[in-house]
């Protein structure tokens, strides 16, 4: 069985996961729902705050969702690579290797 993932796809589907979820904010803060949303979602989670979103920023915008990407891929990646040292690690244990050291 083979359990080795490739960490450079991995990270880019962190990448486009966790970035998308953020286009989905800057869309609604876009759309001046921003406010309506994240009282909402205080709400939801048991919590208040005196949170105000600010006027709609293209800029932020922008390097919230570089940021996103950067972080989104970088811990996929680490995950991925994670993945495959355990994955070796295991396999050795499994055959005997590592438990004569």
């Amino acid at each position: 069985m083979n359990t080795h993932v490739d960490a450079n796809r991995l990270g880019i589907v962190g990448a486009v996961m966790l970035t998308g979820w953020h286009a989905v904010w800057v869309v609604l803060h876009a759309a001046g729902q921003g406010q309506r949303v994240m009282d909402f979602m205080f709400r939801v989670h048991g919590l208040t705050s005196d949170a105000v979103i600010e006027p709609f920023n293209a800029g932020s915008a922008a390097l919230l969702l570089l940021m996103t990407a950067v972080t989104g891929y970088v811990f996929m990646a680490l995950g991925g690579l994670l993945w495959n040292c355990l994955g070796a690690v295991c396999a050795r244990v499994g055959s005997g290797v590592a438990s004569r050291a």
